[in-house]
């Protein structure tokens, strides 16, 4: 093929990719009010932030519109109005604001962070500009789940598919430590619950912390159900709290109590009831006993849920000295806060620092555990993950295969594990654009899912989701919007209808309609 011929293509596949989807955006932007926020998700490199920037300000008489791209922001930059407004020239009409995300506030926490944009949220409202955010995936679901105030100035999400882009997923984590047994005890806590003659007293109390502690560790209750079952304990606990007393004995009680907080995403009141059980560990047992970590893990991850990575550092950071001094560094309760801590590491996008810690938790747990323990598949699993987010794909493939006979070996074919494994393989070959493999590993995820979890469980709707997204990449729609539409109920059902992954697969459906009908 000639240079001419290509180059030919490659601006014929530009300008359809333009018609096909800048023009949704385009024609909303210029019956937009003055003063509106979009934000626009590219799920893509960085550099393609930009791209599309460039072509959707073409699209504008010169001078109307012009991009800040936020890579240019210094280290130690935190995000003010004035830095933001700052640029902007006379006539501007629309800013783009690529690369637009967490990282422009280096030395900051996610929380301040949000804080800032609350705080000048307004002031940003009054200004005779519409801002176009260009971002990931990720930030749009921080946003939704952090700054919802914030939030409620965008008007207007959309996705800008690309071949080399990572595939959006909702594929929620299965709560640590999963087991069936804790799923066998909560239903057996709700048919007691169910039988009692009374529900205002302290065994119906206590059956309802049993039922919303284990609850937060497997997500079996439809919202719905959930929600009955804490409204009833939210009106009891006013009237039991202060039986728990300052001794060892009153401590599981209060830590079941900060895991449904944490569970219903209530992370104040979480930290609020941990630093209750802290006290009692650190009276009991000392600040550097092994019996007291738990607590300080326990602590840092709620801090992970609301994306607090500093804190959360800082807080598995106490419990690593605690464990490396009193157990040793080879130790596997040590091997697991170093996983932890590559977690964090992973999402905060650092992967090196990932790497680094999931390998010393890998080689610690290959050494005192075996090559074929379920702690080691999770090293196996948490490695591919970085590696998969790295766009290292036959990586990835490799380890969540080493996961995936251990989970086989020891849980069997149908467990949340297993099923969680087969989930992993799939969204690897979708990131690596094997579509055919993608679908029929989701489709191995999805039988074991709704054979252990059900068909209702928000796991369950992430495979869909991740079907119907792999429908929609190879222009399927009709089979696209059948798995979405699928998925939608059980997240409206179990998270919510303002939960973010139920957001985007309404945004997600309408987008397709709207395609289909064009």
């Amino acid at each position: 093929m000639t240079a001419s011929l290509q180059s030919y293509e490659r601006e014929f596949e530009e300008r359809e990719f333009e018609e096909r989807e800048f023009e949704r955006l385009y024609t909303r932007l210029l019956h937009q009010q003055d003063g509106a926020f979009f934000m626009v998700t590219a799920n893509a490199s960085l550099q393609f932030h930009v791209e599309i920037a460039e072509r959707m300000c073409r699209r504008f008489d010169e001078g109307i519109a012009q991009i800040i791209d936020f890579r240019e922001v210094g280290i130690g930059y935190r995000f003010s109005v004035d830095f933001l407004c700052s640029p902007i020239k006379n006539d501007t009409k629309y800013i783009f604001l690529a690369n637009f995300h967490l990282a422009c506030g280096h030395d900051m926490t996610d929380t301040e962070f949000f804080q800032i944009l609350n705080v000048s949220r307004d002031t940003l409202a009054e200004l005779p500009v519409v801002f176009v955010f260009m971002t990931p995936l990720y930030f749009r679901i921080e946003i939704a789940q952090k700054a919802p105030d914030f939030n409620s100035f965008f008007g207007f999400m959309i996705d800008f598919p690309d071949e080399k882009a990572k595939p959006a997923s909702v594929m929620l984590d299965m709560p640590e430590p999963y087991s069936e047994s804790k799923r066998e005890l909560l239903y057996y806590y709700q048919e007691k619950y169910n039988s009692l003659s009374g529900h205002e007293n302290r065994q119906a109390f206590d059956t309802l912390v049993r039922i919303l502690s284990l609850n937060a560790f497997v997500w079996a209750l439809p919202s719905i159900e959930a929600n009955r079952f804490f409204e009833a304990f939210e009106r009891l606990l006013p009237q039991y709290e202060g039986d728990f007393g300052s001794g060892p004995d009153s401590m599981a009680d209060i830590e079941d109590i900060a895991n449904i907080y944490n569970g219903k995403g209530d992370y104040a009141n979480a930290l609020n009831w941990l630093r209750k059980a802290l006290a009692i560990r650190e009276k009991s047992f000392g600040k550097e006993h092994p019996d007291t970590a738990p607590t300080y893990n326990n602590i840092a991850l709620a801090y992970r849920y609301q994306n607090d990575y500093a804190s959360a550092l800082e807080w598995y950071g106490k419990a690593l000295a605690v464990y490396e001094k009193s157990l040793g560094k080879d130790h596997p309760k040590t091997a697991t806060t170093y996983n932890n801590i590559g977690i964090v590491f992973e999402r905060q996008g650092d992967y090196a620092n990932a790497l680094k810690w999931h390998r010393k938790a890998l080689a610690i747990r290959e050494k005192s555990l075996g090559k074929w323990h379920t702690d080691t598949a999770e090293s196996y699993n948490d490695i591919a993950a970085v590696y998969d987010d790295q766009g290292e794909h036959s990586k990835a493939l490799e380890l969540y295969g080493k996961a995936l006979a251990i989970y086989e070996k020891e849980f069997g074919k149908w467990h949340p594990k297993t099923a969680s494994t087969h989930h992993n393989i799939a969204l690897a070959y979708h990131r690596q654009g094997d579509y055919t493999r993608a679908i029929e590993w989701y489709e191995e995820a999805l039988v074991a899912a709704e054979k252990t979890l059900g068909k209702k469980h928000p796991n369950t709707a992430g495979t869909y989701f991740n079907i119907a997204t792999v429908y929609a990449e190879i222009g399927d729609y009709a089979e696209s919007l059948k798995w979405y539409e699928k998925a939608l109920p059980i997240f409206e059902e179990s998270l919510g209808k303002d939960h973010p992954y139920t957001q985007t697969t309404y945004n997600n459906i309408t987008a397709i309609k709207s395609h289909t009908d064009t």
